[in-house]
């Protein structure tokens, strides 16, 4: 009897050992398995982030566009690089609007892309964002044609994924813009959003052949064919994203006495989709450098004269890297001028000095090359500068 005994109290004691032992395992294995990624989505793979969690803007996925010509649209800032307009800050991409003199401009913001870096042909494009507010205030998250260099707006083409202005202080737009149908002609919706400046929405659109649709927070308010424009459908090539806070322009019209500064863009990330089918290989293509520098003074029927600097830029075996995004500057007798742009097919870019009627000594010297999937590795280079007299 008290064999018996024990041998139940033994069978109970190993079957909650066991219990013990399984819960110990199940909670280790809740603990140490993968976290799934909070940006998978069905259907989609993930082929390009940016969640901004750096302490700085990440070169190798934005350029700047800087300056303060009206950008088209008479619009009132100037783009600058600085950090008081673009910076990264506790996890969030900050565009900053401020209110205050600059190159003959009464305020300042920011304007990144990915131009010259990356480029995608379909996909989903995403970014949570906190719009600013206020009459005349303009933030946009968008795409331009990759091939915007060749062939200029609106044929390149121009998928606006959320634009909003000011004095409508509850519409988010949509719009794409081509040859026959830009500018005030563009084709498009709104929907409405009653916090868009209090709270974070995720606006989108889902661009596939030959359709494209619009989306806040997942929910479907527009929606495009090829029988919807009235010109040619040109979206079935690469294009570029960009991101901007604008003040003032024809569209949202100047700010007010009611209009309050400083301004904030503020996206938490941008996340770039593609169907498994159509996913575009983004891996590393190899090493470029600078083959070489040259300027060479021309001369001008007016009898001003400009520089003229041509880059040439090669992979590690010579050959020709094109749709690289070139940086440089002018020093000297000529300080003006084109600073930027993108190699063509045969990896050359030629940049001209505004024109003068000061001679002297003229020296352009490149600062920056950038293309994704490509390393550059200045120490191959030829040279980073060269220079000419003129008498």
């Amino acid at each position: 009897m008290v064999y018996n005994m024990n041998m139940k109290n033994i069978t109970r004691l190993s079957i909650a050992l066991i219990l013990v032992i399984v819960v110990i395992l199940v909670g280790l294995w809740i603990r140490l398995r993968p976290s799934p990624d909070p940006a998978a989505r069905p259907g989609w793979e993930l082929v390009w982030r940016d969640e901004f969690d750096g302490e700085t803007l990440d070169p190798a996925n934005w350029t700047f566009d800087i300056g303060g010509h009206g950008w088209g649209n008479n619009e009132l800032q100037a783009y600058t690089d600085r950090p008081e307009n673009v910076r990264v800050e506790d996890g969030l991409l900050i565009i900053e609007a401020r209110a205050e003199p600059f190159v003959r401009r009464n305020y300042t913001s920011g304007r990144i892309k990915t131009q010259g870096l990356y480029a995608w042909t379909y996909g989903r494009f995403e970014a949570r964002m906190q719009l600013p507010y206020g009459n005349g205030i303009w933030p946009a998250f968008w795409m331009l044609g990759a091939d915007i260099t060749e062939t200029p707006w609106p044929a390149c083409g121009e998928i606006d994924i959320m634009e909003y202005i000011g004095r409508q202080p509850n519409r988010i737009h949509g719009t794409v813009h081509g040859p026959g149908y830009s500018g005030s002609g563009g084709v498009g919706h709104y929907t409405t959003v009653s916090d868009v400046s209090e709270t974070f929405h995720v606006y989108a659109v889902e661009w596939e052949p030959e359709e494209i649709r619009w989306y806040v927070d997942d929910v479907q308010y527009f929606r495009i064919t090829p029988e919807s424009v009235r010109g040619t459908w040109v979206y079935d090539h690469p294009f570029f994203l960009l991101i901007n806070l604008a003040v003032g322009g024809e569209w949202p019209g100047p700010p007010d006495d009611t209009t309050v500064f400083p301004q904030f863009l503020k996206v938490d990330y941008l996340r770039v989709y593609q169907r498994p089918d159509m996913v575009e290989a983004t891996t590393e293509r190899g090493v470029m450098h600078l083959g070489d520098v040259v300027v060479t003074a021309q001369e001008n029927a007016d009898g001003t004269w400009q520089a003229v600097t041509v880059v040439i830029v090669v992979d590690a075996d010579g050959n020709p890297v094109a749709d690289t995004r070139v940086v440089g500057g002018w020093v000297g007798a000529i300080r003006r001028g084109e600073t930027e742009g993108l190699t063509d097919a045969n990896g050359v870019i030629t940049l001209h000095s505004e024109p003068s009627e000061r001679r002297g000594e003229v020296t352009f010297c490149v600062t920056n090359v950038t293309r994704a999937g490509f390393t550059y590795d200045k120490e191959a280079n030829a040279r980073n500068c060269d220079k000419i007299t003129v008498e």
